[in-house]
């Protein structure tokens, strides 16, 4: 026999917050208080409330809620690539730090292949949303992109070096970072390194050049890598290998992990030893098994930039206030896949 209406389970999102309210014994006013916070609820009330919606499946329509209202405590996120270590930790602990400050957060995260008009478009579709504040965490996106929006919510660059005067950041100090790296390098007697600087990642240009910089000034010969094509990890890994086929260098730095790990079989394909042949220095320091691995890293303080950057957003959302740029270094990561130059041993 088929089953009565009575029976169907009615769809979470057409239970609306009038039927808790009735079904929890008291007004939509103070339903509405319970999800939302305007003003505090005796915690029976809340405690009654809260097991109604469980009853009923009421999903809390937020949207409306944005729509309805001046302001919003939606923020939201613009995030590159998840599936990179890095990005998904700095997620992770952004919605923690959001969430216990009492705070909501709607993410938009293109996917790696996607560029800079995709990312445009997702900034867009965020402020659809109605978004109290955004975070924007991708070394994509430039700063003139986000002038359009900086006069409609605050914004709070997360994680990659921010210099326009209007834009508050909190970042890694990539500099400071890959000094870290070229020390270690020439204190190990290289004398001559491939770095790889890519075009597309303003984070990963930026430590490029700051390794490029570094070594030339300590006297190292530099072959710079260029990686033009945009999500390509693996790019330059044939430069690399010749290099050191023609003895040029002894070591090849990566801006990340990721970019060091794809080369790990080209260099396994072309007969070479990691570190005898040559030495490979990373960045990040938050793949997953890194210690396993071995790799000579710097470890980036994700946790402090996600907990400073919500810090920031909460005073704007106060009270707009001048911009500043943060920088917070990371700390280097001694692994086995950086050792004495051959020449030097």
């Amino acid at each position: 026999m088929a089953p009565s209406m009575d029976d169907k389970v009615t769809s979470p999102l057409k239970v609306t917050m009038a039927k808790v309210a009735l079904e929890a014994g008291v007004s939509r006013a103070t339903a509405s208080r319970v999800f939302y916070g305007s003003t505090p609820v005796a915690e029976h009330t809340r405690r009654a409330v809260y097991e109604a919606a469980e009853r009923l499946g009421y999903v809390p329509n937020t949207m409306a809620r944005s729509l309805a209202a001046r302001s919003s405590d939606i923020l939201g996120l613009l995030l590159r690539a998840p599936d990179n270590p890095a990005y998904g930790l700095l997620f992770a602990e952004l919605q923690a730090h959001v969430s216990a400050a009492g705070l909501q957060m709607v993410t938009v995260a293109p996917s790696r292949h996607e560029g800079a008009h995709f990312e445009r478009q997702a900034l867009n579709r965020l402020l659809g949303l109605r978004v109290g504040g955004m975070f924007v965490s991708t070394g994509v996106i430039r700063a003139e992109m986000l002038e359009p929006f900086l006069d409609l919510v605050p914004v709070v660059v997360v994680g990659r070096p921010e210099s326009h005067p209007d834009i508050h950041s909190v970042s890694y100090d990539e500099d400071y970072n890959a000094g870290l790296l070229v020390d270690a390098v020439v204190a190990a007697g290289h004398r001559g390194a491939a770095v790889v600087v890519p075009d597309h990642s303003v984070s990963e240009h930026r430590r490029g050049v700051a390794m490029v910089r570094g070594l030339t000034e300590r006297g190292v010969k530099v072959y710079e890598v260029s990686s033009p094509t945009f999500g390509s990890r693996e790019e330059g890994a044939r430069e690399i290998v010749e290099l050191r086929r023609e003895e040029r260098i002894t070591a090849a730095m990566f801006p990340s992990d990721w970019r060091l790990l794809a080369f790990l079989p080209h260099a396994q394909e072309a007969g070479l030893k990691v570190p005898d042949d040559l030495s490979l220095t990373g960045f990040d320091g938050i793949l997953p098994g890194i210690d396993l691995m071995g790799f000579t890293t710097v470890r980036i303080p994700v946790e402090d930039a996600a907990r400073r950057a919500v810090e920031v957003m909460r005073a704007q959302l106060d009270e707009r206030t001048p911009p500043r740029h943060e920088l917070l270094p990371g700390t280097l990561v001694r692994g086995r896949t950086l050792a004495q130059a051959p020449t030097a041993r």
